[in-house]
C-alpha cells in the first residue's frame, strides 16, 4: 500500500465551528482557500476526531487504492478504487468505518475561490451549490466527464506539492467546475420535495457542539430541534445512525481525542473539559467506543473498531 503523502496546502485538523454549528474550516492561506491531502485510512479503523459536520466550502474524495464508506445526509455510500465523490456544499458528511484499508485523495475548496465577479457567481456558482437536488455525486472513471473531473483531482493534488503553482491550481479547479456545470442537471425547485428534517437535525448537532462540556439531555435535544422525542430519536437514526444520546457520547469522544493528541491536559482534566462525570466514567466511555484507553491513544496505540 502506499504511503499517505503530506502536501503544501491544508487547513487545520482541529475545527472550527461557526455560530450555525457548521465547520469554518481553516486554511493555511485565508486568500487561497484550497486545501490537499492525501491519506492512507488502515481497514476498519476509527478516525480519530472525526464526527458528522458540514461546511460550505465543496468536497472531493477520490479513492486511489482499496474503498470507503460516507456518511452523507441520511445515506451510506460504498467509495470504490478509482471512484470519487462530489459533496455539495453544506451537506453532512463523515468518513465511517471501511471494510479495508484504503488511500485517498481529499480536496476541499471555498466557492468564493471561483467568484471572480458577481455575474460569475450567480450564473455559474450558485445554481450548483443551491441545488437542493445535487446533494453529492458518485464519480466514476467509466463516465467521460466524470473520469475528466477524477484526473484533474489528481493534477490538483500533485501541483499541491510544487510550489508557485496556485494559478495553475486555480485553472484546474474552474475546469473542474465547468465539468459540473455542464453536466448536472438544473434544479428542479417545482419537483424537489423539501426535506425540513435535514434543517432540525443541524440544529440539534449545533446545539451539541456549542454545549457538549454541559449536561445535555433528550429533552433538551428536542427544544433545540423543536421536535418531540420520538421525532428526535427518529431524525438522529436517519441522518447519523445514532440515538441522540449515543451521538453526544460520540462527540464527546471526538473532541477528547483531539486534546489528548494536542494538548498536555491531565486525562481527568480532559473528562471534565468534554463533558463527562469523572474521570473514570470517561476512561470506560473512551475503551468501549474505540478499544484502547485514553493513555494509549496519547502514547501512540492504534484505535481500531
Amino acid at each position: 500500500m502506499e504511503k499517505a503523502e503530506h502536501c503544501c496546502t491544508k487547513y487545520s485538523d482541529i475545527p472550527d465551528i461557526k455560530e450555525d454549528g457548521s465547520e469554518n474550516i481553516r486554511y493555511d492561506n485565508p486568500d487561497f482557500p484550497l486545501f490537499c491531502r492525501r491519506n492512507f485510512i488502515p481497514a476498519r479503523q476509527i478516525l480519530v476526531g472525526m464526527s458528522v459536520h458540514w461546511h460550505s466550502d465543496i468536497e472531493f474524495i477520490y479513492i486511489k487504492k482499496g474503498s470507503a464508506f460516507y456518511q452523507l445526509n441520511d445515506s451510506t455510500i460504498k467509495i470504490n478504487e478509482g471512484e470519487g465523490l462530489f459533496v455539495n456544499s453544506r451537506q453532512l458528511h463523515m468518513l465511517v468505518l471501511g471494510d479495508e484499508e484504503c488511500l485517498l485523495d481529499c480536496i476541499i475548496f471555498h466557492p468564493m475561490l471561483l467568484c471572480s465577479s458577481k455575474h460569475i457567481e450567480e450564473k455559474f456558482v450558485h445554481p450548483i451549490i443551491s441545488n437542493v437536488s445535487v446533494p453529492y455525486l458518485l464519480l466514476h472513471e467509466s463516465v467521460s466527464w466524470e473520469s475528466m473531473v477524477l484526473e484533474k483531482l489528481s493534477d490538483l493534488y500533485e501541483l499541491s506539492l510544487q510550489g508557485d503553482c496556485e494559478m495553475k491550481m486555480v485553472r484546474e479547479v474552474y475546469e473542474i467546475w465547468e465539468l459540473l456545470y455542464d453536466n448536472i442537471p438544473q434544479n428542479d425547485t417545482g419537483n424537489h420535495k423539501y426535506d425540513g428534517g435535514f434543517e432540525i437535525i443541524k440544529r440539534m448537532i449545533a446545539y451539541i457542539q456549542e454545549h457538549y462540556k454541559e449536561t445535555i439531555t433528550l429533552d433538551l435535544l428536542c427544544k433545540a430541534g423543536g421536535v418531540g422525542r420520538t421525532a428526535c430519536t427518529k431524525l438522529f437514526m436517519r441522518y447519523v445512525n445514532s440515538t441522540p444520546i449515543d451521538y453526544v457520547r460520540r462527540y464527546r469522544i471526538a473532541k477528547s481525542t483531539e486534546l489528548l493528541l494536542n494538548t498536555d491536559l491531565t486525562i481527568t482534566e480532559i473528562a471534565y473539559e468534554t463533558g463527562f462525570s469523572g474521570a473514570s466514567f470517561f476512561a470506560k466511555t473512551f475503551k468501549e467506543m474505540t478499544g484502547i484507553t485514553p493513555g494509549q491513544l496519547r502514547k501512540g496505540g492504534t484505535v481500531d473498531a
